[in-house]
C-alpha cells in the first residue's frame, strides 16, 4: 500500500497527558472539544523545522478540504469544528495527491515530486543523501572544506516515510539558494514563519492541535476540482524556468497557471526521491517501516515572481515596492521584531504581518481570546548565510488582542512608540559605552562589549515591554481616572534607565584608581544618565516619542548640553 500523508499516521504529535503517539490528520481532528479525551495539542518531531513545516502543511491542506473563502466561511469551521468523520470524508477527494511512494499500480503523481520519473536510470553518482533534505545539511563546499563544524554530516543515513515526507515538504518550503538552478522557495531563501497559538484559559484544558491548526486558517479563492493542480504542482508537468523556457516566472495572478493556494504547496526544487529495497529504522524517529535513503534532483524547477504567504511577514522599501519576506536573525527573537512580526513598523522599512496575524488582531479576537486568555504568536525559520543555515530561530511571545478595533490601534501605536524608544535608549547605551572605553576613535559597534551591551538591554526590557501592553489592554477595559498612556511611557522610561545605567556599570565600570581612564567614563554615564533626564538633543527625541513633556529644568539646560 502507498503511504499516504493524509489517511496513514504520518505525524508524531505530544497529546494532552505528555504521551506521544503517532496520528493520521483525522485523528488529530478527533476529540477535540472534550475534556476527557487523550487528544493531540503539540507536534512532535525531534526538530522544531519539521514542527513548524507540519503546521503549514496541515493549514494548507485543511484550505483544500473546507474551501474557506470569507470570515463568515472560518466563524462557521470555528465555533463547529469538524470531527474525524467529517475531515475524513472531506480529504477523499485529495488522496491520490498526497501519496509519497506513488499509487499501488506504480502510477504517479507522489507527494512534492516531479512528475518525471527523475530516479529511473540514475547512476549512484547522481543520488544524494537523504539527509541533504535538510536545510542544515553542511553542502558538498562545506564538507570539502571540512566546514561542518556546528551541523555535522551523516547524520541520517536513511529516513522513514513519515520524516522524509515532511522534511521535503519543508526543504520545497523554506528552500536557500542552492547553486545553479536550485530555485528558492517563493518566499525566498530561510523565510520567516508566523503562525497563531491560541492559549487556554486560567486551570482550563490545554488548546487542543487541531485548533490551533484551524487559527491559522486564512481565506482563499475557491479552487474547482479540475484546477487542483495549480494548487499542487506535482500533479502536472512541472514548469520549469530553464533556458528553453526563457526563464519563465510563475506568479498567483498569472492567468492559467497557478491558483493561491499554491503558497502552501510551492514546489521549487526538482526532487524524485529514492527508496530502499527492504525495510530498516528510521534514523530520525527510530520507527521501522519503509526507508528513503537519497533522492534525485534536477536543476531549473518552477521560479516563483511575487507571492505572499499567508503565514509568513513581509517588508517593503516603498509603499509601492514588491514585498519581500522577512528573515530570521541568528539572536534572539525579542520585541523590536515582535513589532514587525505582529503590529507592522510604519517608518523606514514598511512592514507587513501575515494574514493570519493580520486576522487575528483585527477580525478574530473574540473567537481566539474567548474566556481572557491572550493568544500567542509562534515565529521559526531558518537563518542563512547564502546556502549556509546558521541556526533556527524558534520563539513565543504575547499576541495581546484588544476587544475591539479601536482599542487594537491605540495598543498598536503604543507598543510602536515604546519600541522606538527603546531602540533609542539602545543606540545611546552602546554610543555611551563606545565613548567611555574607546573615545571618539572608531570602534565595531556589532561585536564585542558594545554588541553585548545592545542585545542585554533588549533582553532585559523585553518582560516589561509585554507587561505594559497588557496593562494597557487591562486599563481599556475599565474607566480611567488617568491617562493611561502616559503613566506607561512613565514606566518604561523608568524601567530603561535603571536598565540601561546597571549594563554601563557592569560592562564600563569607572576604574576608580585611574583618573585618567576614569574621566571619560565618568563623563559617558553622565550623559546618558542626561538623556533619560530630557536632557540634551537625545534625551528631547526620547521624550518626543513617548510622547511626554520635556521636564523644564531640561530644557533649560539643553542648549549647553547641545554644545557639548
Amino acid at each position: 500500500m502507498p503511504f499516504s500523508l493524509l489517511n496513514d499516521r504520518a505525524f508524531p504529535v505530544v497529546c494532552r497527558s505528555g504521551a506521544r503517539r503517532w496520528m493520521a490528520l483525522p485523528e488529530i481532528a478527533a476529540a477535540v472539544d472534550n475534556p476527557e479525551s487523550d487528544y493531540a495539542v503539540e507536534f512532535g518531531w525531534p526538530r522544531p523545522d519539521l514542527d513548524m513545516a507540519s503546521f503549514e502543511l496541515c493549514v494548507g491542506i485543511v484550505h483544500l478540504a473546507f474551501d474557506i473563502r470569507d470570515e463568515d466561511d472560518w466563524n462557521a469551521l470555528w465555533s463547529n469544528p469538524p470531527d474525524a468523520a467529517v475531515v475524513t470524508q472531506k480529504l477523499q477527494p485529495l488522496l491520490p495527491a498526497f501519496t509519497l511512494d506513488g499509487s499501488s499500480d506504480g502510477d504517479h503523481p507522489r507527494f512534492m515530486q516531479d512528475l518525471e520519473p527523475l530516479e529511473v536510470g540514475a547512476k549512484a553518482a547522481d543520488i544524494n543523501p537523504v539527509e541533504a533534505l535538510f536545510i542544515d545539511t553542511p553542502g558538498q563546499n562545506g564538507q570539502k572544506k571540512n566546514a561542518d563544524l556546528l551541523t555535522h554530516r551523516d547524520r541520517y543515513a536513511a529516513l522513514g516515510l513519515p520524516a522524509a515526507a515532511i522534511a521535503l515538504y519543508a526543504l520545497q518550503a523554506y528552500a536557500p539558494s542552492g547553486g545553479a538552478g536550485n530555485r528558492t522557495s517563493m518566499r525566498g531563501g530561510g523565510p520567516l514563519s508566523a503562525i497563531v497559538i491560541p492559549v487556554a484559559q486560567a486551570d482550563g484544558p490545554p488548546v487542543s492541535l487541531w485548533r490551533k491548526i484551524l487559527a491559522n486558517v486564512c481565506h482563499a479563492e475557491r479552487l474547482k476540482p479540475a484546477d487542483l493542480p495549480k494548487a499542487l504542482p506535482w500533479l502536472a508537468p512541472t514548469l520549469t524556468s530553464d533556458k528553453a523556457s526563457g526563464g519563465r516566472l510563475v506568479n498567483p495572478d498569472k492567468a492559467g497557471e497557478a491558483h493561491p493556494l499554491q503558497a502552501f504547496f510551492g514546489m521549487p526544487r526538482r526532487i524524485r526521491l529514492v527508496m530502499a529495497e527492504a525495510p530498516g529504522r528510521c534514523a530520525l524517529t527510530g520507527e521501522v517501516g519503509p526507508l528513503v535513503t537519497g533522492f534525485v534532483q534536477k536543476p531549473y524547477g518552477v521560479n516563483y515572481g511575487v507571492w505572499q504567504h499567508p503565514l509568513t511577514p513581509y517588508r517593503r522599501q516603498k509603499e509601492a515596492s514588491e514585498p519581500y519576506s522577512l528573515k530570521p536573525k541568528s539572536g534572539r527573537f525579542g520585541y523590536r521584531d515582535w513589532i514587525s512580526v505582529t503590529v507592522g513598523r510604519e517608518e523606514g522599512l514598511l512592514s507587513e504581518p501575515a494574514q493570519t496575524i493580520r486576522l487575528a488582531r483585527r477580525q478574530r479576537a473574540h473567537a481566539l481570546a474567548d474566556g481572557g486568555a491572550d493568544p500567542r504568536v509562534r515565529v521559526g525559520g531558518w537563518a542563512m548565510n547564502n546556502m549556509e543555515a546558521i541556526a533556527y530561530l524558534f520563539a513565543e511571545q504575547p499576541l495581546h488582542l484588544a476587544s475591539s478595533a479601536s482599542k487594537q490601534v491605540a495598543l498598536d501605536d503604543m507598543a510602536r512608540r515604546l519600541a522606538a524608544a527603546g531602540d533609542l535608549a539602545a543606540a545611546h547605551l552602546r554610543s555611551a559605552i563606545k565613548l567611555g572605553l574607546f573615545g571618539p576613535a572608531s570602534a565595531g559597534t556589532d561585536q564585542g562589549v558594545l554588541a553585548l551591551a545592545h542585545a542585554t538591554f533588549y533582553e532585559e526590557t523585553e518582560a516589561e515591554f509585554h507587561d505594559l501592553l497588557q496593562d494597557l489592554l487591562a486599563s481599556a477595559d475599565r474607566e480611567p481616572s488617568a491617562d493611561p498612556a502616559l503613566d506607561l511611557s512613565r514606566r518604561w522610561l523608568s524601567r530603561m534607565r535603571r536598565v540601561a545605567l546597571d549594563i554601563f556599570d557592569r560592562l564600563a565600570p569607572v576604574p576608580l584608581d585611574d583618573m585618567e581612564r576614569a574621566a571619560p567614563l565618568t563623563a559617558a554615564y553622565g550623559r546618558l544618565r542626561a538623556m533619560f533626564e530630557g536632557r540634551g538633543k537625545d534625551g528631547a527625541a526620547l521624550f518626543t516619542e513617548l510622547q511626554m513633556a520635556v521636564p523644564a529644568g531640561a530644557k533649560k539646560s539643553r542648549t549647553k548640553e547641545d554644545a557639548t
